[in-house]
């Protein structure tokens, strides 16, 4: 299930004007106060919400990563929003759930107390762009399709599966070759080569978001990268996308 987050006197609704939003999915007291008083300072108009899908897009997102459901929360925001910052906070320091936080898409991860300070020193720093945009493939193409909908090639232009150089519409800007997939509504982009012995992962099985080598059987989840089964020892890189005018695009760094 969805966390939902209930807000003390109701959902605070969205002032008037044009002011970049800093979506609040806390109910944390401490937190929503110390982060309201940074969006005040940076110009932001911070808004508590209920709903991990508001109408406006953020420009920043603030996660409780204790919350029951968080990850699941994360991993849509950061697909919904592939631009936007997010910083998520623990009550406690666990270097297991940072990681896999950072996995799900999360720019900026701090302990409750230190989370203002932290995002108060990005946000001066001026939150830099998660990157440009690509086109991969246009969306009507991957309609009606499920699994992997799209190859894309390292920034060399070498495809591992073929052993010949093809060009990149990444411009070679990505160091790997990629694949594309389509699950439930979400795409979601991922290194394509296994990191135990170089198999190329989209020419196996996938089920439910995993998808397993099909050299030697390692799984990982196509929308975190993270390692389920071995022998692999190391997560895989995923690349954020972004869905806009019925293309997919890669974004890849400036």
């Amino acid at each position: 299930m969805r966390h939902r987050l209930g807000t003390p006197g109701g959902t605070l609704q969205p002032p008037m004007g044009s002011s970049p939003l800093l979506l609040l999915w806390t109910a944390d007291p401490k937190v929503v106060r110390s982060v309201e008083t940074v969006a005040g300072e940076h110009g932001l108009t911070a808004r508590r919400t209920d709903t991990a899908h508001p109408a406006d897009t953020p420009a920043v997102v603030v996660v409780d990563l204790d919350a029951p459901g968080a990850h699941d929360a994360l991993t849509d925001m950061r697909s919904r929003w592939p631009e936007a910052l997010v910083a998520g906070h623990l009550g406690l320091p666990d270097r297991d759930r940072w990681l896999a936080a950072e996995r799900a898409g999360c720019d900026l991860v701090a302990n409750r107390g230190a989370l203002a300070a932290a995002l108060r020193k990005r946000l001066a720093a001026g939150a830099p762009r998660r990157g440009r945009r690509v086109p991969l493939f246009a969306l009507a193409d991957a309609a009606g399709r499920l699994g992997c909908v799209h190859r894309e090639p390292g920034g060399r232009g070498v495809s591992p599966r073929q052993g010949r150089r093809e060009p990149s519409k990444a411009g070679g800007l990505v160091d790997e070759p990629l694949a594309v997939y389509h699950v439930g509504s979400r795409f979601s982009a991922c290194a394509d080569r296994c990191p135990h012995a170089g198999a190329t992962l989209s020419e196996g099985e996938l089920e439910s978001g995993v998808v397993t080598c099909p050299r030697h059987g390692s799984q990982f989840d196509v929308s975190t990268g993270q390692r389920l089964r071995g022998p692999a020892d190391h997560d895989i890189a995923t690349y954020p996308t972004v869905e806009d005018g019925g293309q997919l695009y890669l974004l890849v760094p400036d």
